[in-house]
């Protein structure tokens, strides 16, 4: 279920952003039949458009395009479908948005980038933090707005983004649709230093931030996530580096809402994103005046195999519902990364 990069190691890592999927794959859904995409009137009639419930030039992945729940947004609070459009309003009206994908998912990243669009295009966006980004890269972020790039490598280079160890070819155009509209970007991640002090170390973090049953949570997590393969010995210290990188994804959002007084995006994985575990509650716990609904939690899951009630999707959340809206595409792939870990065909 974790997205984890602490020992950087590039099995784990496909195991992980797998799991993201996998487990979403054995949750239940009631089809609700074909959902209309949004009109874009009331941004027409300001010159701009809304971005759509599908990609605008179509879905790239294909695996269970065909269940009823594709493209759909699902409201958790009110528990329906509303259009893009209808989510667009009402993020308009957060000071943090924090849009998750499944890393490896190249629809998901377009649906950022036209929700990035639509809300630099209305005058909403403040800035972005990136997770794939470390924070030991911001001195070079910080003179984005100076310099020119002949094209979009030379800013890839320029960001060191090959030694974050992220497909340019999924992020590169996210990244530079915030570049060419003049949006600030930030890091959010920890450094590769900051990662291996914290897993060395015994000392708490964010505490208060998520009870015991959160972390209860992260620890069983942590154990799926690398296939029940992790020694025990290692939980503690998983769970001290991914709230670490959370509160760190938090700080960046506050920074960059004190930098600039206007709403704040953060994009990173399904989980970091979760109301019940994940960032909001580190930036609760950094703004006392901070309510809760002013931080919308956005997920973006592929659709599991026969699965067509949208609520069963949530079904893993602790106390509070783990996300504020589900946006459900297609899948990428089937592939039991875990299978292949313990030498199975």
């Amino acid at each position: 279920m974790l997205d984890f990069h602490v020992l950087q190691d590039a099995c784990l890592r496909s195991v992980a952003k797998a799991l993201v999927s996998k487990k979403l794959m054995f949750m239940s859904a009631l089809g609700l039949g074909i959902l209309s995409s949004c009109a874009a009137s009331e941004d027409a009639a300001q010159g701009t458009s809304a971005p759509k419930n599908t990609p605008a030039r179509g879905w790239q992945t294909s695996l269970r395009a065909d269940s009823p729940l594709v493209g759909g947004i699902w409201e958790v609070s009110s528990g329906r479908f509303i259009s893009a459009e209808s989510l667009l309003t009402k993020l308009k009206m957060t000071e943090y948005v924090l849009l998750g994908e499944k890393h490896d998912n190249p629809d998901h990243h377009t649906l950022q980038r036209e929700f990035i669009a639509a809300l630099a295009n209305n005058g909403a966006l403040g800035a972005v933090s990136f997770e794939m980004l470390a924070t030991d890269m911001m001195p070079r972020l910080a003179t984005l707005g100076t310099r020119r790039f002949a094209s979009s490598e030379r800013l890839a280079e320029y960001i060191e983004w090959d030694r974050q160890g992220w497909d340019w070819s999924l992020y590169g155009p996210l990244v530079s649709e915030a570049y060419e509209r003049g949006v600030p970007i930030y890091a959010g991640n920890i450094s590769r230093s900051e990662m291996s002090a914290l897993y060395a170390s015994d000392a708490s973090v964010g505490a208060g931030a998520v009870g015991e049953l959160g972390r209860a949570k992260l620890r069983e997590d942590i154990d799926s996530s690398h296939c029940g393969m992790l020694p025990e010995s290692q939980f503690d210290a998983m769970v001290r580096v991914q709230q670490g990188r959370d509160e760190s994804l938090a700080k960046s959002l506050a920074d960059a809402q004190r930098d600039y007084g206007k709403r704040t995006v953060l994009i990173a994985g399904n989980y970091h994103i979760r109301q019940d575990i994940g960032v909001p509650n580190y930036l609760l716990r950094a703004h006392a005046g901070l309510a809760r609904d002013a931080i919308a939690a956005v997920a973006f899951l592929e659709v599991g195999d026969e699965e067509s009630h949208p609520e069963r999707y949530l079904d893993d959340s602790v106390e509070l519902q783990a996300y504020d809206y589900v946006w459900f595409t297609p899948a990428l792939s089937d592939k039991d990364y875990c299978a292949g870990m313990r030498g199975e065909s």
